[in-house]
């Protein structure tokens, strides 16, 4: 998969303005100190919350792989937990299957925290876009127009894999 140049962009800009987002670690503060690891540890986060979100809007659910954890639990997808890679894929698979479903997410305000050498933890948000069929229903909340703008919030909890990479081993979804 190829990535876009915004995909990018998303993390230079964290990169950037990291030293005013107060993210919390075992060494820094809430005042905004942050150390090298944890800049590093949160483009990562917001790299991969970007990858979670332009999968979505393309319709590349295979890119889910990359973002989830094989045994990660999706809480907010439904009536009860969506519990591992396959059906956390074939759950956004059968979200997202209708071509004129289309969504534009952006990702913003990540607050990175519990950043631990093999675990860590953010709250997230999105802004969404979504045009689709007038009346579709995904995780109780019902769209009732061919248009909507909404929020999302994602409270993650992520683990450093074998190949040193992170990946989401739990999601809480909370349509605002």
């Amino acid at each position: 998969m190829q990535y876009p140049l915004a995909l990018l962009c998303s993390g230079i800009f964290l990169f950037l303005t990291l030293p005013w987002t107060g993210a919390t670690t075992g060494n820094a503060t809430t005042s905004g100190s942050l150390e090298l690891a944890d800049v590093i540890v949160l483009a990562s986060i917001q790299q991969l919350l970007s990858l979670f979100s332009i999968s979505l809007d393309i319709k590349d659910f295979a890119a889910l792989r990359d973002v989830f954890a094989p045994d990660a639990v999706l809480i907010g997808g439904g009536a009860t937990p969506i519990t591992g890679i396959e059906a956390i894929e074939e759950f956004y698979t059968t979200t997202f299957q209708n071509e004129s479903f289309k969504t534009e997410h952006t990702s913003d305000t990540v607050f990175g925290y519990n950043l631990r050498e093999t675990t860590k933890s953010s709250t997230s948000y999105a802004a969404v876009a979504y045009f689709g069929p007038a009346v579709f229903e995904r995780g109780g909340f019902l769209f009732s127009n061919s248009s909507a703008l909404f929020r999302e919030r994602f409270n993650n909890e992520y683990q450093v894999n074998e190949h040193g990479a992170l990946r989401i081993t739990q999601q809480a979804l909370t349509i605002l």
